[in-house]
């Protein structure tokens, strides 16, 4: 009995195993890559573009007669466009496999651990139980361990969007350069450029710029609530400026001549402060009727107004105006 349960077990697992080989191989469908198939047989291309990076085609542009120069430009151009084909297909493979092979290697890993897991609850041995628990702790580990160093749920798609607009961005010149004579853009300036398109779409690259574009965000948001926290702090004080002229205000006529000089800057004020105003006072006591509303007005104008110098300085002129009233 013994030997026919482990037997058993063991089936259960190759099945379990063929089962997860096939779905590895459908790993490499575009459901699960995430691209298309190229038609383009690239292996085959990169042959015929050999002559652009061995030297040859270089030879023969050097070879042009200088004083023709359409035919250098036209080879000077052919070289760079194929030069740039040839990285592509390289880039768009790596691309693939970044992309795919992380997440091929991530599925395969997870089904084997959910079959080795579910052996582990249908088999009744204690031994065999224990070796397959093993093994589904070794598989899970596994799968842990290449999730966190490809990151690749989360990190890999920005990288990829890093590469391809750094790619972008160091193609610029090149396009440039092709618009300009083979005088004004020779082909070994076109190879320093092109060097850089090359090296563009790297991993260490999108890093950089993703940790220099973090930085910058860092500095920015940092540098805004420098700004905010002194706009705060000149706002307070401006308040507490104008609040401290306001006790020198003392009778009813000099609030309310205070409430008068200030209406004419209403309007130029907040929507907020105004309505809160009007809904405080809608009959405009404070203009000539109520000495209690002009001091309420006031101090709620002051203590919700955005006191800024100029704001700040039609403050205090009204305070000087109105503490010669009688």
């Amino acid at each position: 009995m013994q030997i026919s349960r482990l037997q058993n077990a063991f089936r259960q697992a190759l099945v379990g195993l063929a089962v997860c080989a096939w779905c590895g191989l459908l790993a490499d469908c575009a459901p699960v890559v995430g691209y298309p198939k190229d038609p383009e047989d690239t292996d085959a291309t990169l042959v015929t573009l050999a002559p652009y990076f061995n030297g040859s085609k270089e030879a023969d542009y050097v070879n042009t007669d200088p004083t023709n120069v359409v035919l250098r430009k036209q080879k000077r151009d052919v070289i760079i466009l194929e030069r740039i084909h040839a990285y592509n297909i390289e880039f768009a493979d790596f691309e693939r496999r970044l992309y795919g092979d992380g997440n091929e290697v991530s599925l395969g890993s997870d089904l084997v651990g959910l079959v080795l897991g579910g052996l582990i609850a249908t088999t009744g041995n204690a031994a065999t139980k224990s070796a397959l628990g093993a093994a589904s702790i070794g598989v899970s580990g596994a799968n842990t361990a290449i999730n966190k160093d490809l990151y690749y749920q989360k990190t890999i798609p920005a990288l990829l969007a890093q590469m391809e607009a750094d790619r972008l961005k160091a193609l610029a010149p090149i396009a440039a350069g092709l618009k300009l004579s083979d005088a004004d853009y020779p082909l070994m300036q076109a190879y320093i450029d092109l060097d850089a398109y090359k090296t563009a779409g790297s991993i260490p690259g999108a890093i950089n710029a993703v940790n220099q574009s973090a930085g910058n965000a860092k500095d920015d948001a940092q540098a805004v609530i420098t700004l905010q926290r002194a706009s705060a702090v000149d706002q307070l004080k401006g308040i507490q400026t104008v609040q401290a002229q306001l006790k020198s205000l003392t009778t009813d006529a000099q609030y309310l001549a205070l409430a008068r000089a200030m209406q004419v800057y209403l309007s130029s004020r907040s929507p907020a402060l105004q309505q809160v105003i009007n809904q405080l006072d809608p009959k405009a006591l404070r203009l000539s009727a109520s000495a209690k509303k002009a001091r309420q007005i006031m101090n709620i104008w002051i203590e919700n107004d955005d006191v800024s110098t100029s704001n700040q300085q039609q403050w205090l002129t009204a305070i000087a105006v109105a503490s010669t009233a009688k």
